[in-house]
Parts: structure tokens; C-alpha cells; sequence
């Protein structure tokens, strides 16, 4: 009789959380010495208190990563936010990566700070992590710097501070309090920085704020690296991040230019993909880790191809152009198993965004998205 009673509570444990003695204990001891009961009991209250952390351990640990990006850019649109979730959620979208950004002044500058005025609140960038891990989402979240002010050819992968020692403290004191964020929202993935090109060398300066970082957020930790920046060379001591051993997953952003001009064909493509994924790979190889890509996408204008990385640039729509880039990247990367490539982030998922919009990157109403659909849905590698 107990032992079926023990099942019962084991399938309705939201009823034995909120109610776990009386009926138990009293339909117990019709049938149980007294002795045994109170030990039978805990053994069962044991139990039922492992079975959350069990499934979440089942849930921290998906086969890949295949989803999209959302910018949190506008201080007014927490609801915006939430539909957009919902809505990536109801298509089969099981990730999300979240790209929120701080400010310096000019490449110059010494110190980050938080224009709250561009982004959400703090209270609202919670509600949006929760409410994604809610629909049973996994999320990543991805601090970024921008400038204020920028000349030809300046951003952030090039900034060069007059004291390196300011910045980086500004910058751990900004990825920091984002990093406590992402574990009080039960974030599964924090990048810990973004195509910051000019600090990739400085490797202590890095391994002390990944060590605070660490301190606050107990999940994984990657970087996004640029696509043409991501090998580290020990002898000139230069190149790209100097810290991969410093954390669990590789991550690149993806807009490597596969065609010189509009045109190529799915197959040409293809070709293309072929060096780029074998230096990818065997750089992956000698880290011993995975990657990810972090970034991966291509606007909707008829250059898409040969300037995947120009989000200001100009051309006319073509829709078919995107699309054959999409196709070419799934067909190139959705063989690779998870413990060579960690899967990709779509960039990215603009909330209303339709498929006139010129220039943007966001799928709403292309036929790309439904490559990207499917190769959501399908069956992972392990």
C-alpha cells in the first residue's frame, strides 16, 4: 500500500511540496511499525527535494545551441521583448542569446558606463530573462561596448585607452554587474566579452576580471571573438584572445564574406564554407573545447553575401540572396556534432521587424526563416 502511495506522491509532487504530511503518514501507519515510518518519510522528502535539480540537470545540458538573438536597445519595449520571446518560443526556438550595451565616449575613453536611457531597466532586463527561461528557454546573455562617438573606421575592436589598467577596471566593474544579472535570472551561458579586438592580448588583465566574473556567476563562460580574430600567437604574442583556456566554450561571431559579388549558388557557397570550416575545426582541436558561433546572420539586401558584416549598407532587397546563405550554412554546419561545434545564434530577432525593412537582419516573413526553422526543429548531433 505505501509503496504505491510513495509513487503517487513521486508523479504529484506539487501536492506533496505543498501538503506532504497527514494523509501520508496516516494511511502509513495502518500498515507500518511507527518506527519505520518517520525514516520511510524522509527518505521520501529526500527524494521529492531531488527531483527539481535532477530535471534541471537534464534541462542545463542540451544536445546544441540553435536560436536567436534579441537586442535589448529600447527602454520602452519590455513588452515588445516578452511578445518576441513568445513568439520564437511557439516556433521551436529553444535558445536565446540577449546582447545588452554599455558606452564610452571615443576609442580613447578610460570609462564604461550603463546609458540606462538606451536600454532596458534593470528590472525590466530580469522580467525578460525570466519570462524567457519561463517558456523553457535556455539564455546567454552578451554585454557588449559601444561608443558615443566614433570616426571613420573606429569602434570597439579597436579602442586604445591612454591607461589600460583604468579601462579594464571600468570594464570588470560593468561585466561584473552584469554577470551577478545573469545568475540571479538563472542565465545557462555569459559571454564575457565582445569583438574587443585591441584588449584580446592582454591575458592577465583578462584572467583577473574572468576570475571576478567567476566570484558572482556559477554558469559557463565563452567570448565573442571577430570571425578573422580568434588565433592567438604565442611567439608574436598578438592576434586574437589570449584566455581561451580560461573558459569552457570558443565563441566566434560569423560574417565571413563567401562570394566576391552577389550571385554565388548554394553550391558555390558550400565550396567557400570548406577552408574556413577546417581552420575552424582544427583550431577547435588543439583548445580541446567547442565553439560556438555567437553571431551568425545576413541582412536582406542584394550584397548580403559579400558584406555580411555591413549593417549600414546599401543596396536593394533580395530576399533569395539571404536565403541561399542560410541554406549554405545549415548544409555546411548542422552535421557538426555539439562536442566540436556548440551550435550558432541567429542575429537576429528584431521585435516587429517585417521583410521590407531595408537592411535589417531580422527574419519576420523571409523565406530564410523557415531553413532556420527547420534547422531549429531537427534532430541534434551529440
Amino acid at each position: 500500500m505505501c509503496q504505491h502511495i510513495f509513487i503517487d506522491i513521486i508523479g504529484q509532487n506539487e501536492k506533496a511540496v505543498l501538503n506532504p504530511t497527514g494523509a501520508w503518514q496516516t494511511m502509513c501507519h495502518s500498515v507500518l511499525p511507527e518506527v519505520v515510518v518517520p525514516r520511510l518519510f524522509t527518505i521520501c522528502l529526500l527524494i521529492l527535494a531531488m527531483i527539481p535539480a535532477v530535471a534541471r540537470a537534464a534541462n542545463e545540458n542540451p544536445t546544441q545551441i540553435r536560436g536567436f538573438s534579441i537586442q535589448l536597445t529600447d527602454p520602452n519595449s519590455k513588452d515588445a521583448y516578452i511578445k518576441a520571446i513568445d513568439e520564437l518560443a511557439d516556433m521551436g526556438c529553444t535558445w536565446l542569446n540577449f546582447a545588452v550595451a554599455a558606452r564610452q565616449e571615443n576609442v580613447k575613453s578610460e570609462a564604461i558606463s550603463i546609458a540606462w536611457q538606451n536600454i532596458p531597466s534593470q528590472k525590466d532586463i530580469e522580467q525578460i530573462l525570466r519570462h524567457a527561461r519561463a517558456r523553457g528557454m535556455h539564455t546567454m546573455l552578451m554585454p557588449m561596448v559601444l561608443l558615443n562617438k566614433a570616426e571613420k573606421k573606429e569602434w570597439r575592436g579597436v579602442i586604445a585607452p591612454n591607461n589600460w589598467d583604468n579601462w579594464f577596471a571600468s570594464y570588470t566593474a560593468y561585466i561584473t554587474f552584469m554577470a551577478k544579472i545573469a545568475q540571479k535570472c538563472d542565465v545557462t551561458l555569459f559571454c564575457v566579452g565582445s569583438e574587443l579586438l585591441s584588449t584580446e592580448p592582454f591575458r592577465d588583465r583578462w584572467a583577473d576580471t574572468i576570475a571576478e566574473i567567476k566570484k558572482h556567476y556559477k554558469g559557463k563562460l565563452t567570448y565573442s571573438a571577430n570571425w578573422d580574430h580568434y588565433h592567438y600567437d604565442e611567439i608574436k604574442k598578438r592576434g586574437g584572445p589570449a584566455f581561451w583556456d580560461l573558459l569552457d566554450y570558443i565563441g566566434l561571431n560569423n560574417y565571413h564574406e563567401l562570394a566576391d559579388k552577389p550571385g554565388a549558388t548554394v553550391q558555390q557557397l558550400n565550396k567557400a564554407w570548406e577552408p574556413i570550416k577546417k581552420d575552424i575545426l582544427n583550431f577547435v582541436q588543439k583548445q580541446k573545447k567547442p565553439f560556438l558561433f555567437t553571431e551568425v546572420g545576413w541582412h536582406n539586401l542584394d550584397c548580403t553575401i559579400n558584406q555580411p558584416w555591413n549593417y549600414v549598407a546599401e543596396g536593394t532587397i533580395n530576399l533569395n540572396e539571404q536565403l541561399r546563405a542560410y541554406e549554405s550554412f545549415v548544409a555546411t554546419w548542422s552535421t557538426v556534432p555539439a562536442s566540436q561545434c556548440m551550435g550558432a545564434f541567429v542575429w537576429e530577432w528584431r521585435p516587429g521587424s517585417k521583410p521590407d525593412d531595408h537592411g535589417t537582419y531580422s527574419l519576420q516573413g523571409t523565406p530564410a526563416l523557415e531553413v532556420v526553422k527547420k534547422w531549429m526543429q531537427e534532430k541534434q548531433k551529440q
